[in-house]
């Protein structure tokens, strides 16, 4: 397979020069119109800034979604707005950092533990601040393994980032436990749900329905509303910490605009545009899965998120993804971007209906992976509630 490098920007020059259209699979990003702006937002006849910690009216709908969708009361002071779920992960360690004591048990709080498998900015962020990235072992299905961690890590964590559905690998992680185990070791838990929404085998889940001592959870209108150009999310939770990041957030210029609040307003308080992304989301994980199985990649269903974890074939990501990319203009997302123990893996998003993916699909089978009889052709390993079509409450 080909050799070289394995960005983005790489395999969709690849994919440029491949001979077919571009079919970008690197992002979760579903093929669906975006969300329009909220009449009359930005129509001030004066000049000012938007409240970084958001307007009034965005929070009081963002605790209100809370409340609908799992149950949790969070006072309206312990929820704020963030320019979109991103910014708030590349930055919570800076603010957290400079929020802290800085010692604890003699330890400087210098650690970050992030999932062994995990979204590039939870990595950078810890960087950034000039703090030690710690990865969290997991097991053999991906999950965390929190009684693994070394005890020195844990006595100079700073907190903890979990993420469920996880990105890359789909994997739903039981709460709960990990709540427990931050309050334990005095380390607090910050709970990304950007995919909540893409819960498949179970219902949707915060680490807030455990009371919010000690935790954060941060959502956006980018997965729940396929609204990724609104940049706009919250984050909620324990009122010391979001008591501690609203005025250093402010002081860092960092705020969503007026036009994005007043929109995400509107999408915080209606469920049913959510429902109707969500069926389409868990239609096109199902039919990714199929076609994938369909045609030499082997893959089980994610229980969670727009995303399949496949193990690539051949054993190098990144190899494949750039041989996908030259031969077949399919880009994929190598799972070594993800942290190092994804390097045999590639991260397929399931954004496209079946009507796109098929004959791409039966491309990249013909050219890269070769024939097949019927019986070398594995079935897909649904999880126990596919459609993932939970009711809001």
């Amino acid at each position: 397979m080909l050799q070289g490098g394995g960005s983005r920007e790489d395999l969709l020059a690849l994919a440029a020069e491949s001979g077919h259209r571009p079919l970008d699979l690197s992002l979760g990003v579903p093929a669906d119109p975006a969300p329009a702006a909220e009449p009359g937002a930005g129509t001030a006849t004066s000049a000012a800034y938007p409240p970084s910690r958001g307007t009034e009216e965005l929070r009081a709908a963002a605790a209100g979604y809370l409340q609908r969708r799992y149950g949790v009361t969070v006072p309206v002071d312990s929820v704020a707005a963030c320019a979109g779920s991103k910014e708030f992960i590349s930055t919570l360690p800076l603010f957290l950092r400079d929020a802290s004591d800085a010692t604890r048990e003699g330890s400087r709080r210098d650690t970050v533990l992030i999932p062994s498998l995990g979204y590039p900015p939870y990595e950078l962020g810890v960087r950034l601040a000039g703090l030690r990235p710690h990865r969290v072992p997991v097991d053999a299905e991906f999950r965390m393994r929190l009684d693994l961690l070394p005890p020195k890590a844990v006595a100079r964590a700073l907190f903890l980032w979990v993420n469920t559905p996880a990105n890359p690998t789909g994997v739903v992680e039981p709460l709960a436990p990990v709540v427990a185990w931050g309050r334990a070791h005095g380390v607090p838990v910050v709970s990304d749900e950007a995919y909540a929404e893409a819960t498949w085998c179970d219902e949707p889940r915060t680490a807030l329905s455990d009371g919010l001592d000690g935790v954060l959870a941060v959502h956006s209108v980018s997965k729940r509303s396929n609204g990724p150009g609104l940049r706009l999310g919250f984050y909620a939770g324990d009122p010391r910490l979001v008591a501690q990041l609203v005025p250093r957030r402010r002081a860092a210029g960092l705020m969503a605009s007026d036009v994005s609040q007043a929109t995400g307003t509107r999408l915080f308080a209606d469920d049913h545009h959510a429902l109707a992304q969500r069926r389409r989301n868990a239609g096109r994980v199902t039919e990714l899965v199929d076609e994938l199985n369909a045609n030499g990649v082997s893959c089980t269903a994610p229980e969670g998120g727009l995303f399949v974890w496949a193990s690539a074939p051949g054993g190098d990501g990144t190899a494949f993804a750039r041989a996908a990319a030259a031969r077949t203009g399919i880009v994929l997302a190598p799972g070594v971007t993800y942290g190092p123990a994804g390097r045999g893996h590639v991260r397929i998003a399931a954004v496209h209906d079946r009507a796109v993916l098929a004959p791409r699909l039966a491309l990249l089978d013909r050219l890269l992976l070769g024939p097949r009889t019927a019986s070398d052709r594995p079935a897909a390993k649904p999880c126990t509630n596919p459609t993932g079509l939970v009711q809001p409450r």
